[in-house]
């Protein structure tokens, strides 16, 4: 993936996180037995819960867990795919962020609803088309579940307290329908 100079929230003391590519697929069958696995499962399940899984370019799709059990996550969005959409989905908002600007065009973050949470920047590419997704997971949506997310995302983020382990957050998650 080509990298791409924009700002985003900056999470303290985030050396050297596990990286994976998460693009293998997932079995039902198959319960995730590292951090690692967990978060893969995190955002997988968010990003399919939002609409956004049918987006993502193949193979780009990056997980990563730091210190501090933060998960993060990347993609591309695929050529051709219609990314004005994500404003039309009713389990995400806008959400106020620095954004970032290269040559006129300009970044915009999202977040979802519920517990746990993706909270994500659009960045648009140098090169006309694409477009890239960066961002984290939340243990709780802040409109939703203000007390929960400061509990288990801010203060965490600020050194008081922990952030939930990504089998925690995993937990957390409602039970998938068949």
């Amino acid at each position: 993936m080509t990298e791409i100079a924009s700002t985003e929230i900056q999470v303290p003391d985030l050396p050297t996180p596990q990286r994976a590519r998460a693009d293998a697929p997932e079995s039902a069958a198959v319960k995730p037995k590292t951090a690692q696995d967990c978060a893969v499962s995190v955002v997988r399940e968010l990003l399919s819960t939002c609409g956004l899984a049918r987006m993502i370019e193949p193979e780009s799709l990056e997980v990563l867990v730091g210190d501090g059990n933060w998960i993060s996550f990347s993609f591309q969005i695929q050529r051709g795919a219609d990314h004005n959409s994500i404003e039309l989905v009713k389990v995400l908002r806008r959400t106020s962020g620095k954004a970032s600007q290269s040559n006129a065009r300009k970044s915009a973050w999202f977040r979802s609803t519920g517990m746990p949470s993706l909270h994500f920047q659009v960045i648009p590419a140098e090169r006309l088309g694409e477009i890239y997704v960066r961002g984290h997971v939340d243990a709780a949506d802040p409109l939703g579940h203000p007390v929960a997310h400061l509990v288990r995302d801010y203060l965490p983020a600020h050194g008081i307290g922990t952030h939930p382990t990504p089998d925690q957050i995993l937990a957390m998650l409602p039970a998938r329908r068949a």
